[in-house]
Order: C-alpha cells, then sequence, then structure tokens
C-alpha cells in the first residue's frame, strides 16, 4: 500500500514514542511482584487469595489479585522469552492504543498533520505511565470502548457494533481495575444522548438505538461477573479508589501538579484546548461534553489517570484545530507514492534496535546506561534502582527479619520469596499505621524503637531514597554494613541475627 506524504508527519511522531517507550526502564516496584503472582497463577492452576510474601503479616491475611489475567499474560511471555517479551508488549500495546487515537484524530479532523500535531501533547503528557505493568492490557480496551461508543452515537456504526463491548470488558475485567471505565463511557453516552433526545436535537440518536444502550449495559453487567471475584470486584476498585494509604503516600494516586515535563504537558495541554475550543467554530455535542469533564476530572484527581483523558481528548481537540485553523489542512492530498512507505518503515528502524534484544550494542549515551543494569542477568534494560545484587547476597546469605525498602520489596518477592519482605507495592495489603511507620524508619526519624516494634534484624535500603536512614546508620554501632551496590545497602544488627522470618510470622 502507497502512502501519502503527509502520512508521514504521524509516522515520524508514532516512531519517536515507540523508540522512548522501548527505552523506558523495567523498575521494580509494578512488574516483577506481578510476575511472581504469575509464576503461581500459571505453574498451580489457581489464583493465589492471599499474603503469601510478607512476613510482617499473617499468610492468610486476604489479598485481591484482581490483575490475574495480566499477570498470567506476562508470566507466559516471560517464561516463552525472558524479560525481552513482556517489555515488547509494553511498546507494542502502547503503539497500538496511540495508534488507534491517532487514526481517529485524524478522521476526525481530515488531516494527517493535525493529527500528528495532537498526537504530540498525547505522547508527552503520558510519560509517566509507561511503565511494565498490569495497566498496559487496559489501553486496548479502553480505546475500542471509546471508537465504538463514538462512532455509534455518530450513526456510523450499527447496533450490533455494541456487542463488542461485552466482550472487551469480559478481557478488561479480569487484567486491571480501570475496567470501571468501561461501562462509565457507556453511562456517559446514555446520559447525554438521553437528554439531547428528551430536548429533541435534530442530530441525536433515534429511541431505538438510544434504547440499544441500556440494552448493551445489561449485557456488560453480566460480563462484569465472569472474573474469579464474581460482584466482589466492584467492591475490590471501590477499596482501591478509597484505600488511605494509596491515596495519601503514593504520587502517582495523588493529582498532578505543574512540575516534571509529563505534568507540565498535561497543564499545558488543558489550557491550549480549551482555547482552541473557545475559538473554533467546533462545539462538542452534549456527550462529548460530558465525557471531557468527567475525564479531566479525572485526571486532576490522579496522575495515573492522565493517560485516560488524553485518549480521550486528542481527538475532540483535532477537530476543534481543523474547524478553527482551516489552513493546517491545506497542501494535504497529494498522490501516493511508494518512496514515502519506504521512508515509514525505515524511520521504526531505530525502534526495532532498541528492542531488548539488541539495545546493549548502542552506543547510547552515557547518561541513559547510567540509569539501567548493562549486562546483567537477568536481562537488558533493568532500572539500577533494582536491586540485583543485593538479592544475590540475600539468596546466599539467608537470613534475618528483613526490612527493605518499598520498591525492592518487588524485586526480593521474585527473586529471593524465601526471604519474606517488610512491605512492597501491594499497598492496600498493609495497614496505614505500618506505612507511617515505614515512613519515618525510611528518613531514620525514631528508626531503633520503631524496628525493635517489629523485630528487624537486617535491612536492605535504597541510599537516593532512604538517605535519612542511611546516615543515622553509619553512626550507630549496633548496626554494620554486610553489602552495598549502586544504590543498596544490606545491614545487619549485630549479634541479633536469626533464620529469616517466614511469612506470616505474626
Amino acid at each position: 500500500m502507497k502512502s501519502r506524504v503527509e502520512q508521514l508527519w504521524l509516522v515520524v511522531i508514532l516512531a519517536g514514542f515507540g523508540f522512548y517507550v522501548a527505552l523506558v526502564p523495567l523498575v521494580p516496584n509494578d512488574f516483577w511482584w506481578h510476575l511472581k503472582a504469575g509464576e503461581i497463577i500459571v505453574t498451580t492452576g489457581r489464583i493465589p487469595n492471599t499474603n503469601l510474601f510478607a512476613w510482617t503479616l499473617p499468610r492468610e491475611q486476604p489479598y485481591v489479585y484482581g490483575a490475574w489475567l495480566a499477570e498470567a499474560l506476562f508470566y507466559s511471555l516471560y517464561r516463552l522469552g525472558g524479560l525481552a517479551l513482556p517489555m515488547v508488549a509494553r511498546t507494542l500495546l502502547a503503539l497500538a492504543a496511540f495508534t488507534l487515537v491517532a487514526l481517529e484524530a485524524r478522521r476526525r479532523s481530515a488531516s494527517w498533520r493535525i493529527a500528528a500535531l495532537v498526537l504530540v501533547p498525547l505522547c508527552l503528557m503520558t510519560l509517566n505511565n509507561l511503565l511494565v505493568r498490569t495497566q498496559n492490557w487496559a489501553w486496548l480496551p479502553f480505546v475500542g470502548f471509546l471508537l465504538i461508543l463514538t462512532r455509534y452515537r455518530e450513526g456510523r456504526l450499527a447496533p450490533r457494533w455494541l456487542l463488542l463491548l461485552p466482550l472487551l470488558l469480559m478481557f478488561w475485567v479480569n487484567v486491571h481495575g480501570s475496567w470501571i471505565l468501561g461501562p462509565v463511557l457507556l453511562g456517559l453516552t446514555f446520559l447525554g444522548e438521553g437528554v439531547r433526545y428528551a430536548l429533541r436535537h435534530p442530530d441525536a440518536l433515534p429511541r431505538s438505538r438510544l434504547l440499544a444502550l441500556p440494552g448493551v449495559g445489561v449485557l456488560c453487567v453480566l460480563a462484569l461477573l465472569a472474573n474469579p471475584q464474581g460482584v466482589g470486584i466492584v467492591g475490590y476498585v471501590y477499596k482501591m479508589m478509597t484505600d488511605a494509604p494509596s491515596q495519601t503516600l503514593i504520587v502517582e494516586w495523588q493529582s498532578p501538579t505543574p512540575t516534571g515535563l509529563a505534568n507540565s504537558a498535561f497543564y499545558a495541554t488543558v489550557l491550549l484546548g480549551f482555547g482552541a475550543l473557545l475559538y473554533s467554530r467546533y462545539r462538542p455535542p452534549l456527550t462529548e461534553a460530558l465525557t471531557l469533564a468527567a475525564f479531566l476530572w479525572l485526571a486532576w484527581s490522579g496522575q495515573r489517570y492522565v493517560i485516560w483523558f488524553g485518549m480521550v481528548a486528542m481527538p475532540v481537540l483535532a477537530q476543534a484545530l481543523a474547524e478553527g485553523w482551516p489552513r493546517l489542512r491545506r497542501g494535504e492530498g497529494g498522490r501516493p507514492h511508494g518512496i514515502n512507505t519506504a521512508l515509514a518503515l525505515l524511520m521504526f528502524l531505530p525502534v526495532l534496535a532498541v528492542q531488548p534484544w539488541w539495545v546493549e550494542r548502542l552506543p547510547l549515551p552515557e547518561t541513559y546506561w547510567t540509569l539501567v543494569w548493562r549486562g546483567r542477568e537477568p536481562g537488558p534494560l533493568i532500572g539500577v534502582e533494582t536491586p540485583l545484587g543485593a538479592a544475590d547476597y540475600l539468596r546466599a546469605h539467608p537470613g534475618g527479619c528483613l526490612f527493605n525498602e518499598m520498591g525492592y520489596g518487588s524485586y526480593l518477592i521474585w527473586a529471593v520469596p524465601e526471604q519474606g519482605v517488610f512491605i512492597d507495592p501491594r499497598v492496600e495489603l498493609y495497614p496505614l499505621e505500618q506505612w507511617q511507620d515505614y515512613i519515618r524508619i525510611s528518613q531514620g526519624v525514631r528508626y531503633q524503637a520503631l524496628l525493635d516494634k517489629y523485630g528487624v534484624t537486617r535491612i536492605l535500603l535504597d541510599r537516593e531514597l532512604q538517605s535519612g536512614l542511611a546516615e543515622v546508620l553509619r553512626s550507630d554501632a549496633a548496626w554494620e554494613l554486610e553489602y552495598q551496590e549502586a544504590r543498596a545497602e544490606i545491614w545487619r544488627k549485630i549479634g541479633a541475627f536469626s533464620p529469616a522470618c517466614s511469612v506470616g510470622r505474626p
């Protein structure tokens, strides 16, 4: 298929985005413990429902592994091709989702150039949402819901296309807690179109097409039951969204502030978007305005939601730009040419070059290589904040009731599960008091009394994230340094060393 020269605008942005995503390091927090859960699911054929890994809580402490299918998918890929395949999957899922959003922007603006233009802020504002994590598997179901409902209310899709929504939801509800956004999109569409119908708007959905929405909503409710928790999955999501430690202690659950590239891009895009809508002749219909307002509120309430707002807003912004600045579309529509197709393919060669199998052979800037481990097992592009050597040391020298940095806990669950962790990124598993104690210990505040409270005899800390604790230990004669590497240090309490505290020790 031959492509037009203006299509290269979009290809350039997508290729640059894919290049960046492929190089996002694999940080410990949100991957390794999911990988271990996936291993248990795949190898035992059952989904765990208790603590399993923390020695500070009872082993039978309930815990919902709500993203069980995503965990099983990650582990299945890992078993087939090591760390490379989960990382490649992340890149492909991101490219697929953003390409669909860009194509929708192009459809609504009738301009490849405008589609490329709005894709830039989408890429920038989501830079904080591109880690290898279970959320990756939710991107395409969300875009599927968005595109199907948009085209349905425009009269471009027959009602039978709505039957895809319950199928998407059956997958979505088992891979990530963001499945709630599917019914939200459906509800907003029904509300907006219902009001327009009641007001006898000339292009409102006819009654038969309007009533198809609650009909498919019933099917979506039934689809939600296709998960191990049944109707309890609703309570799980509610608990996640109201969990005090998550909401107060984890940055991505908090409102974005205009600092850093991603958050600054979000603020700038919101301001520019309002300006474009005010200037443009395009006026979003009620359904679209409700959806934009709802997802803008969601994004403002937590950084982890910015990606969903971006996917919703960019096609709208594209249409506003097309109708407000028609000159942006001038010069498009030339004859397709095979050379352009060849150029488009060549632009993706750098994306292939930075995939995990080959990336360590490339002469990337040394500043990048300081961010990741190089030439180390279990694979490339692992963030330097991952305690690879410390985990090997603990495996060879087990013992002690270990206090650990939160992200380190995720990697230990995968690499040294028999050690048991003090705390880990399963934030809602641990009581708020324990998180508060964790923060005080990390800051070196009343650390010894708090460590004694839990019976800690060994410490694995991150020198950058827990500098306060690292500093006080250096002047404390009761503790000695066992091991250190790039950022990790292992300390032991003199004269109090003991066998490793087993999971469920309390």
